[in-house]
């Protein structure tokens, strides 16, 4: 999966693409750029006709990754009979629950067949990108300043907790591969981490599971740094964007000893706007 895994400036420039299909490609990067970099207040453009608030851009561009696209759906889609939801992050949720108790029921059952095995495979992919694309989403998001955006943040740092919960308990109990058996000891392993995301279903999404039962089957990601309300994600964004252009086109990025200045003032602005 890792050699091919979108980069955050392809995945940015890919949603710029989902919400102006009318524009050419030099363009979307060109938009996802200045969208990115801008500071708040300033008018973005986006073609002749069109110009959007860079915080404005940021909070729809936000709102199109928390979104997941055809190319997602089709990662699993023939493994397991699922609702649509392309326009509905939670739905989206509530089916990475189903894919997971599927998954955990199928691999611990007595044998992985080959068609197990890459159901498994198919999630765990789907689940990288897509931890990807929210991770970048959250970024935009704290950028934005508004309550609204705020609001989705702390939405899309619970759906990253659960992503991550879901993927620790099918990574520790589900074998890699095909054809073999399993044993009775690793299906009675599975049964309380099976149970614990039926219980989720079963609530509406924002509901949590006690903290002590998360640890206690070594699935909790409650504390993880970068899922923090304190964790500078849009500054991340920056040192990333900043690094694939430097790579993808030394002459477009600023001079190496300007570089941390410049990231401090982008993070500065847009935390004294956050603060208004």
């Amino acid at each position: 999966m890792e050699e091919n895994k979108k980069s955050s400036m392809q995945i940015l420039q890919d949603t710029v693409q989902r919400q102006y299909p009318d524009i050419e490609r030099p363009m979307v990067k060109t938009v996802a750029r200045e969208m990115l970099f801008a500071p708040q207040g300033r008018l973005v453009e986006i073609d002749e006709k069109r110009r959007l608030a860079a915080e404005d851009l940021r909070f729809v561009t936000a709102s199109t990754l928390e979104k997941p696209s055809i190319e997602n759906n089709m990662l699993y889609a023939n493994s397991v009979e699922r609702i649509n939801s392309s326009i509905d992050p939670v739905a989206e949720y509530f089916d990475w629950l189903s894919e997971t108790t599927l998954i955990l029921n199928h691999l611990n059952d007595g044998f992985v067949t080959k068609e197990d095995a890459l159901q498994r495979e198919a999630f765990l992919d789907l689940t990288d990108q897509r931890e990807a694309d929210l991770m970048l989403c959250l970024g935009l998001y704290e950028s934005c300043g508004s309550q609204e955006a705020k609001e989705r943040a702390r939405f899309t740092r619970y759906k990253l907790q659960k992503l991550r919960e879901m993927r620790t308990s099918i990574k520790f109990l589900t074998r890699q591969g095909h054809e073999v058996e399993t044993t009775r000891s690793e299906y009675d392993a599975a049964i309380p981490y099976y149970k614990y995301f039926k219980n989720l279903q079963k609530l509406p999404f924002g509901y949590d599971m006690p903290y002590e039962q998360k640890i206690k089957l070594g699935i909790s990601h409650d504390d993880d740094e970068d899922l923090s309300e304190d964790y500078d994600h849009y500054r991340q964004i920056i040192n990333e964007m900043l690094d694939e252009m430097k790579k993808e086109d030394k002459a477009a990025v600023l001079p190496e000893n300007n570089r941390e200045e410049y990231i401090t003032q982008i993070s500065e602005q847009n935390e004294d706007l956050t603060r208004r």
